[in-house]
């Protein structure tokens, strides 16, 4: 199976870096801001597809883990996981975003 390092970071990488793109883009021009949006939404589909053959359904507990340290002091920290349930709302979410912007 193919395994990726921490595909969920992938996913958000991708999908805030289109944004903060599309951002600087500016509204001017809204084909460039689809075509971007919609290349982003599916990298971040074939991610999450890739994902999946590697999730491990009989597995309890969260796989695909990934944990940031922001501030030692103050023990603040971002943990990143995915469950059997909340893997199905994200593949529905990155199978709904390039309906959308194709719709849009």
């Amino acid at each position: 199976m193919f395994i990726l390092v921490s595909p969920i970071l992938t996913i958000v990488g991708v999908l805030a870096l289109a944004f903060f793109y599309a951002l600087i883009i500016g509204p001017t021009h809204s084909a460039a801001i689809r075509q971007l949006c919609l290349f982003a939404s599916l990298a971040a589909l074939f991610v999450g597809v890739l994902m999946g053959l590697s999730f491990d359904k009989a597995a309890a507990g969260y796989q695909f883990m990934s944990s940031f340290n922001f501030i030692a002091e103050y023990n603040a920290a971002l943990s990143l996981g995915i469950d059997g349930l909340s893997f199905v709302f994200l593949i529905l979410t990155l199978v709904t975003f390039p309906v959308l912007f194709l719709a849009a």
